[in-house]
């Protein structure tokens, strides 16, 4: 029980910090997320990646990239069907960061189409990798996921003839969210989404509790024209949540600038923008609900979809409005 707590707390880790650029997909300085298949290029047969500290690129099979994105992205034991719907998503992925880099080459890439930095790019487990997190459990691990991966590796999202944004994460709010106010853009297929069994996970809130001090000193080095004379019960206020309960303003200092939930999860270092805030005894306390910037499908969502005889098509359907689902050939 203890090793199953640490890895599920690896992977929400993961999840909780991919950032907006692993998932954005830039055509030029207008258009975002928006990546045209040519057909030509359906047959993508090996992926290359680069390892940036030492420069070599890794070069594999679509199928060996798709189980090593997945072992990196989803736990192995979850439902078949979910682990199917998470390879969806990596193929679309990893085939729309191949356009990108036909169209305009990343010259920090050397001529790959992502890197092991999972900072940029959506995360990627090599063998070394697998069983440095399932120890003895590494084999059937990837004998799972790669069961999974033939069933679906030839099948891509689209949205009207384009691939979509392959968005993830951990747990949702009890609702995920639009990417309007998540990243100021409307995507027809990424709008919010009822997502009822996220709060049923066990790991659906977490309290954080900083000291009005450190509260302070990292407000301060974000916004340097702030002041916070006033009241500390006055520091920080709600101004403005989703339907879901995502902060989209919150008013800070003592001038009340507005920021959103997710500028503030990003100074504090919170795991998702849907919180509350109370304050005690000159601490702050953020009750944080789900896990990640909760656009698109909720792995756990996925995963209590697919226990109900939801199929991989229908659970992406489910989370991505108005999508397809093509197999390549």
């Amino acid at each position: 029980m203890k090793k199953y707590l640490q890895i599920t707390l690896v992977f929400l880790l993961f999840l909780c910090i991919i950032p907006m650029l692993a998932l954005l997909v830039k055509k030029d300085s207008h258009e975002i997320g928006e990546t045209v298949i040519d057909k030509k290029l359906d047959d993508i047969k090996n992926v290359r990646i680069l390892d940036e500290k030492n420069g070599e690129i890794i070069e594999l099979s679509l199928h060996d990239y798709l189980v090593g994105a997945v072992l990196a992205q989803m736990p192995y034991d979850f439902e078949e069907e979910a682990l199917k719907a998470q390879a969806v998503l990596a193929h679309t992925y990893i085939l729309s960061r191949r356009e990108a880099e036909r169209r305009e080459a990343t010259p920090a890439l050397s001529g790959a189409d992502i890197s092991l930095d999972s900072k940029v790019y959506q995360p990627f487990f090599d063998n070394e990798s697998v069983k440095a997190l399932y120890g003895d459990k590494a084999e059937d691990a990837i004998k799972r996921v790669s069961s999974a991966v033939s069933e679906a590796e030839k099948e891509v999202a689209e949205y009207k003839g384009e691939l979509i944004i392959s968005a993830f994460h951990g747990i949702s709010s009890g609702f995920t969210e639009s990417a309007e106010n998540a990243w100021g853009i409307d995507i027809p297929y990424l709008q919010s989404v009822e997502s009822e069994f996220d709060p049923s996970s066990p790991d659906y809130c977490k309290k954080y509790t900083i000291s009005a001090n450190e509260l302070k000193e990292a407000l301060e080095n974000a916004y340097p024209d702030l002041t916070f004379d006033g009241d500390e019960t006055s520091w920080l206020d709600i101004s403005e949540t989703s339907r879901g309960g995502t902060v989209l303003g919150v008013g800070i200092g003592d001038e009340k600038l507005v920021v959103s939930g997710y500028d503030l999860m990003k100074v504090l270092d919170l795991r998702s923008p849907h919180f509350k805030i109370s304050y005690s005894g000159g601490e702050f306390t953020f009750t944080v609900c789900g896990c990640g910037h909760l656009v698109g499908m909720s792995q756990y969502g996925a995963n209590e979809l697919a226990k109900t005889g939801k199929d991989h098509l229908s659970v992406l359907k489910f989370y991505f409005k108005g999508i397809d689902i093509v197999t390549l050939e």
